[in-house]
């Protein structure tokens, strides 16, 4: 079971409940990008920070952004609108990029960054807000929160994508 079906499975299952409380809800990070609007779990990014400086991989595909120097630690960032197929911006335009456990820790390192064009929003989600997307793919999860369209990265496919790159 991947990192996302686990999420929105806990969100269902809380619907059960009769009783909501700040415990039944989970903490998420929305952002928003030119074209669509993304959620993250909170207990998957490590931290939110200023984009510094994104050395370029020669010879990555395009949707590899470069590596970003973080405590010390070199981590592979994502242009996720290229793994989208969206037209992307460059990751100095991004106002914030968040760094993303990875779930496997496949090897190439312990965390991926994405590049946000907005500040990212805290908030909390109940199970009122949520309703399935139309549609999922290897890469995302969709869903309706407040009936507004948002996807849900798949981190695993990430760090797949990022380990392959990374091997070579």
């Amino acid at each position: 079971m991947d990192q996302n079906s686990r999420v929105i499975r806990g969100i269902e299952a809380k619907k059960s409940r009769n009783v909501a409380s700040q415990d039944d809800r989970v903490r998420c990070l929305t952002l928003n990008f030119l074209s669509y609007k993304m959620l993250i779990p909170n207990a998957s990014v490590a931290e939110v920070t200023e984009p510094g400086n994104i050395q370029p991989l020669l010879g990555a595909p395009e949707w590899f952004g470069g590596m970003l120097k973080w405590r010390e630690q070199d981590i592979p960032v994502v242009i996720f609108e290229k793994v989208m197929n969206i037209n992307a911006s460059k990751p100095q335009k991004y106002r914030r990029v968040l760094i993303l456990n990875t779930p496997n820790n496949k090897g190439c390192s312990p965390f991926i960054a994405l590049g946000c064009q907005s500040i990212p929003s805290l908030n909390l989600i109940d199970e009122v807000r949520v309703a399935p997307g139309d549609k999922n793919n290897e890469s995302v999860t969709y869903i309706k929160l407040d009936g507004e369209d948002y996807l849900i990265p798949k981190i695993s496919f990430l760090e797949d994508i990022v380990s392959e790159v990374m091997a070579e």
